[in-house]
Parts: structure tokens; C-alpha cells; sequence
């Protein structure tokens, strides 16, 4: 097998597209379909069959693809720890993180992590949590930045926990209930019958958000469907619309400040998730990706100071 064509046709199952292959890749898509129809020649059998415009694999095309992904995981693995060996201090990091806390973690942490590592990039992948998962397990990354519930825990993967927070309710310091959390809500936290709200409209995480699973679970415990004003991947989305004393919204608790306009909550079942680093069980860590752990995972508890790893 070529190196090169096998990553063609990865990334041809990737997109389960030609062009969007080819953009992806760099070349024409005349010259990515060459490749393939040279490919499907040599081995005597189609590898993809088109279907309402996708590129689909046939059975010999997932069994050469599994083989491929194999061989290509290997090559990955092979030229880490070549690197390590020779203390190159080179290469690329694949990493995924939310485009909220996530970014933030990246920009403070990467003046340090490029101190030492000059030479390594980054292929960057902002995605909410559901999306990251997909990105781990099929293979586009190999390190992320995710938070997971006990119910969402993957076995293939390998999680270091960072730490956990609750999923909170913020509530407008106009609204009638806002009175039942006393002084500094933030810090206590407060518990609240949701049924209390059964009559209000929130402003909600949307269902590509892991946050949403685990509130759709605590509506259905509290007997009631939520009135929804609209929707939102944004966590800071949610509070600016409490803030604006518009509507009640759940959020994850490291967003909560001390704050005049919204007064907090827990509201049972009181979930919490837990704050992490992942990647593929029995995946290969570089000493850059090693560094790199250490450094954003101090900065999500809240301990990278300059000059600690200078």
C-alpha cells in the first residue's frame, strides 16, 4: 500500500466526498479521482459506490479501509516515538477543545508550550462535547479537551480527569423565585424544585450539546416539558439572556461570578460532569503531547502562573 493513496482514500471515507477530498488534501479533484480509479484497477473491485451524491464505502472498500487506518495509525504511532528517541522536539499535535473555555485554555497556555516546543503545530478542531467524542473515536484528533457525564464515559477512550462542576441553574434577580437563594448563591449553590418553574420559558443548550441529554433527563424527573424561548450551543450565550433578566438557562458551573443580576442553583437531579483531557486507550503520547497535558490541565484548575514551566 502507498502511504500517499491510503490517505486518499481515508479522506475520500472521511468526507464521503471527491471534491470535499480533494479541497482537504490540496489537489485537484481530476487528480484525486485518478488516484482512485487506479486504485479500484489495481484491485480489480470498486472501493465506493455513490449514493444520493455521497461517496459510500462497498465491503472490499471498508476492509481496504480498515486496513489503511490501521496502517496509517501505526506510521503516527512509529514517527512519535522516533521523535521522542531522537529528542527532535517536532511534529504535530491534533487536539480539540470548545470554541469558550477551551480556546481560552489554548491561547494562554500556548506562549508557554511553544517556549520549549518551537517546532511542533497544532491542527486545531473547535467542536461542542458530542462532536469531540466523534473526533476522538475516529481517529481526526488524538487529544481533547472534554467534559463527560457518567452515562456519556466512552471505554475507548482514556480519560484524565481535571475536575468536576455541576450543571447550574442561573435564574434573573428579578424573577419571583430568585428571593429562595439567599446571599452568595454562587458560592453555595442553593437547591431548587424545578416544578417551581414549571409555568416559565428557559433559554436552553441545543441538542448537539451533551449539557442538553442530561437536562432533557432532569425535565422528564420533574414531570414537565420546559417552554423553550430558543436555543443555544453558547454557554455565554445562555447567561448574557439571564443576565438580560429574559429567561432562566442552565450552564456549567465554572461560568458562575458573583454577579447582581442572576442569583444560582442546583436543581435535582443535580448533575455534574467531569472536566478532562482524552484520548484513545493504548495510543502512543508524545512528550510534546505530555507537556502540553500538564500545561492545559493546570490552567483549567486555575494554576499556571509565569514562569512556572519557564
Amino acid at each position: 500500500m502507498d502511504l500517499h493513496q491510503i490517505q486518499y482514500i481515508l479522506t475520500i471515507a472521511e468526507k464521503q466526498s471527491i471534491s470535499k477530498a480533494a479541497e482537504s488534501l490540496f489537489i485537484t479533484q481530476s487528480a484525486l479521482n485518478q488516484q482512485l480509479l487506479k486504485l479500484e484497477n489495481e484491485l480489480g473491485v470498486p472501493l465506493f459506490e455513490r449514493r444520493n451524491r455521497s461517496m459510500i464505502p462497498t465491503a472490499a472498500g471498508q476492509v481496504y479501509l480498515d486496513a489503511a487506518q490501521q496502517m496509517a495509525d501505526l506510521k503516527r504511532k512509529t514517527y512519535k516515538i522516533i521523535q521522542d528517541i531522537a529528542n527532535e522536539n517536532s511534529g504535530e499535535i491534533r487536539l480539540a477543545y470548545t470554541p469558550e473555555v477551551g480556546a481560552r485554555m489554548f491561547s494562554a497556555v500556548y506562549p508557554i508550550f511553544i517556549k520549549k516546543y518551537p517546532d511542533v503545530t497544532f491542527q486545531i478542531h473547535e467542536a461542542r462535547g458530542k462532536e469531540i467524542k466523534k473526533l476522538l473515536l475516529n481517529k481526526t484528533v488524538d487529544l481533547a479537551h472534554i467534559s463527560y457525564f457518567d452515562f456519556s464515559r466512552s471505554p475507548d477512550l482514556e480519560y484524565l480527569d481535571i475536575d468536576s462542576e455541576y450543571i447550574v441553574l442561573g435564574l434573573p434577580s428579578s424573577h419571583p423565585l430568585a428571593c429562595l437563594a439567599g446571599e452568595n448563591s454562587h458560592q453555595h449553590l442553593p437547591l431548587i424544585d424545578l416544578n417551581l418553574l414549571k409555568d416559565d420559558a428557559f433559554v436552553l443548550a441545543d441538542r448537539s450539546t451533551l449539557i442538553r441529554d442530561a437536562l432533557d433527563y432532569t425535565f422528564s424527573k420533574a414531570g414537565f416539558s420546559p417552554k423553550i424561548l430558543f436555543e443555544s450551543a453558547s454557554s455565554q450565550t445562555l447567561i448574557n439572556m439571564v443576565q438580560a433578566q429574559i429567561a432562566p438557562a442552565f450552564f456549567p458551573q465554572s461560568y458562575v461570578r458573583p454577579d447582581p443580576s442572576i442569583v444560582y442553583f442546583k436543581a435535582a437531579p443535580c448533575f455534574a460532569w467531569c472536566r478532562s483531557v482524552a484520548f484513545r486507550k493504548n495510543s502512543y503520547l508524545s512528550k510534546p503531547e505530555k507537556y502540553f497535558i500538564a500545561l492545559s490541565t493546570d490552567f483549567m484548575r486555575g494554576i499556571v502562573q509565569k514562569g512556572k514551566w519557564e
